[in-house]
């Protein structure tokens, strides 16, 4: 016969490999986005050595509709990590845009979601002066961890409830 000792272990150790279960489990789940994605209207400015934002900031799965302009020379916009060049020119709405390296399309925007997360970089392609290589702008796509944390916070929470239901519950109540 079992003693009620080994009885609240064999719960104990129940609870702790579902715990750890729950915790691989999280884990193991890609990065979901708790909101749906957003569209983002940007106008990005080209004007010599320097990009206006220089930083843009997106959640992942969120879609981007860039309008590019320049306000002095031809420049370039190089996405890195999505293959994607466009050509600006001063004064026009019309941009020159290139995907891994197909051939050219005439738009007035860029449409681009943004699939990944991390850091990318972009860059004028068009040598627009003396100052060229240092005009450079990042991309910044987050990514969502609220549902991997959201998930530790309810297993901790309900590891934490058990155990203090099994501390507190007279002895051989728990089997």
């Amino acid at each position: 016969m079992e003693s009620k000792s080994q009885g609240r272990g064999g719960f104990v150790l129940g609870i702790a490999a579902l715990g750890a279960a729950v915790a691989l489990a999280a884990a193991a789940l890609p990065a979901f986005s708790v909101r749906p994605p957003v569209e983002h209207e940007l106008r990005v400015t080209a004007s010599r050595y320097r990009f206006d934002p220089p930083v843009i900031r997106v959640a992942r799965g969120d879609r981007l509709r860039l309008r590019l302009a320049a306000t002095d020379v031809v420049h370039g916009f190089y996405l890195e990590g999505y293959d994607l060049d466009v050509t600006v020119a001063p004064l026009s709405r019309e941009l020159e845009v290139r995907r891994g390296g197909g051939p050219p399309e005439r738009l007035e925007e860029v449409v681009l979601v943004a699939d990944r997360a991390g850091k990318f970089r972009y860059r004028c392609s068009k040598t627009c002066g003396v100052m060229h290589p240092f005009m450079v702008g990042e991309l910044v796509v987050a990514p969502n961890r609220l549902l991997r944390g959201a998930t530790a916070a309810v297993l901790v929470v309900l590891l934490g409830g058990l155990l203090t239901v099994w501390k507190t519950s007279p002895r051989g109540a728990v089997r």
